[in-house]
């Protein structure tokens, strides 16, 4: 097949998003596949000579970059070289690549590709959204609130209104964003307007929820079919950016040493999140596991990470899918779902 990969993208996720390229680039032509590569955020080609990946620096000086990502890749995709494309595989976390941008210029482009669908993929990255539908269905999440400060102001009475409103600690972050980037746990009112102000740097719309004791657990789901439930210990009190993507910082254990009804209502569980939210592909649930064996849903990532650190592809190997094998699987499911017209 002629396969396109996109790897990179405008957002806070690029450097994760271009490990997370090679490892699937990397598996697709073990798998025989062709295999083109570019970052939507340049433009620019990901293979060097000998199709060797190759990362560009993105110019952090360049106004609006997110904002022109999907006008870049619309660029990139008028090349020769890119027509009579099979699918296109979007490894893009965060941003354009996972907010629903790319998905529906993909689609007005009469495009296959892998994961979720613009709908989808916009209704997951907003975290409030979601949590209103988990709430719809009785799925328990973190009493939470939502925020917005378009004009980026943090002042006594925001702070007053959050405080009176919460009992600490917190869980402050972005309501778009990923990879736990800008997110912060607060212990106390002094440290409110710090948190407030790291989250203010990605987004303007800003969650609030209660922070809840427990085990970190997630479970990723392909077209319905979720895998075994993932436990995570980070070394630290939070599964922060560094917790994830640092070699040491988090024990996983694959199958979770949980009760089998949990895990097994877990499983359940994660899949009608993907309903809900009306997920295709590989996607993650993330939950936490609370000390009264209650769980409480936090969010669905529809473009898990593909690192060697990575969830999904860890789960999938537990259910014995090997890492090409489920990259094929992936494929299989982009190529089955109907062009929109």
């Amino acid at each position: 097949m002629k396969i396109l990969l996109l790897a990179g993208g405008g957002s806070g996720e690029r450097e994760v998003s271009l490990t997370s390229g090679k490892a699937v680039c990397d598996a697709l032509l073990r798998l025989g596949h062709t295999v083109r590569a570019i970052d939507p955020a340049t433009g620019k080609s990901l293979l060097g000579d000998d199709s060797i990946f190759a990362a560009f620096p993105l110019d952090t000086n360049a106004a609006n970059s997110q904002e022109l990502v999907p006008l870049t890749l619309a660029g990139a995709l008028e090349s020769p070289d890119l027509h009579n494309l099979d699918i296109v595989f979007v490894v893009l976390h965060g941003g354009a690549g996972e907010n629903g941008s790319i998905q529906n210029l993909l689609e007005l482009s009469g495009m296959k590709f892998t994961g979720s669908d613009m709908t989808a993929s916009a209704v997951a990255m907003d975290k409030a959204i979601s949590k209103r539908l988990f709430e719809s269905q009785g799925i328990l999440t973190p009493d939470w609130a939502l925020y917005r400060l378009p004009t980026g102001r943090i002042d006594d009475a925001l702070c007053r209104k959050i405080t009176d409103q919460f009992s600490f600690p917190i869980i402050v972050k972005p309501n778009d964003s990923g990879s736990t980037i800008g997110l912060s746990k607060v212990d106390s009112a002094d440290d409110l307007p710090a948190a407030l102000k790291k989250a203010l740097a990605h987004t303007s719309n800003i969650l609030v929820e209660t922070y809840i004791t427990g085990r970190e657990v997630t479970v990723s789901v392909l077209d319905g079919r979720a895998f075994p439930v993932v436990e995570i210990k980070p070394a630290n009190e939070l599964y922060d950016y560094e917790a994830k993507y640092t070699e040491g910082k988090s024990e996983y254990i694959v199958p979770a040493k949980i009760p089998a009804a949990t895990a097994t209502q877990l499983q359940e569980t994660a899949g009608r999140v993907f309903d809900i939210i009306g997920a295709s592909g590989l996607a993650r649930v993330d939950f936490i596991l609370a000390e009264d064996d209650r769980f409480y849903c936090l969010e669905l990532n529809t473009v898990p990470g593909m690192t060697n650190l990575s969830l999904a592809p860890m789960a999938a190997k537990a259910a014995g899918i090997e890492f090409d094998r489920l990259m094929n699987m992936v494929i299989d499911s982009g190529m089955r779902r109907p062009i929109r017209t």
